[in-house]
């Protein structure tokens, strides 16, 4: 019994790392985008490539509205070495070609919800994929996606100091 969970967990860790040497070839050229929008209202806007540029984007579309005036925050930068390898690898571990193009818009819109859209779009030398989610109750999305999402939302809130300036 110990030889085949011995021999399985060998296998696993094989199998992980073929699967991680195929697509970090995959990801050597990309551009990422994911967008958040308030329909109306807001818009916050990341992009990332390949070359380690980051771009952000905000657009207040309701106090813009008010003030009669177009007023984008937008910066841009590069990325250091360490965000550039946690983006690389939940990119990888997100497997964004094998999502669907669409969620949320197969069942009711809940007005509780807020009227929230996301964006996603990934583009690589062979491959090209586009996401749109509006939210609804009970959405599943795999644990590397959420992580994605995570570390993404951690990025604005730590780098959109530097869009207000």
């Amino acid at each position: 019994m110990k030889t085949r969970i011995s021999l399985l967990t060998i296998l696993s860790v094989m199998l992980i790392c073929l699967s991680g040497c195929s697509n970090k070839k995959e990801f050597e050229e990309f551009s990422f985008t994911y967008s958040m929008e308030s329909v109306d209202n807001y818009k916050m806007v990341v992009t990332f490539d390949s070359n380690q540029n980051y771009k952000l984007e905000e657009y207040n579309y309701f106090f813009d509205n008010m003030a009669n005036k177009k007023d984008p925050k937008i910066s841009e930068g590069k990325l250091t070495d360490k965000e550039f390898g946690e983006i690389q690898k939940l990119l990888s571990k997100s497997k964004l070609f094998e999502m669907e193009d669409s969620y949320g818009f197969d069942k009711e819109y809940n007005r509780d919800l807020g009227d929230i859209m996301y964006q996603v779009s990934f583009s690589t030398k062979d491959k090209d994929k586009f996401i749109s989610i509006r939210t609804t109750e009970n959405q599943q999305f795999s644990s590397g996606f959420i992580s994605l999402i995570g570390y993404i939302n951690t990025f604005i809130n730590s780098h959109k100091k530097e869009v207000a300036n």
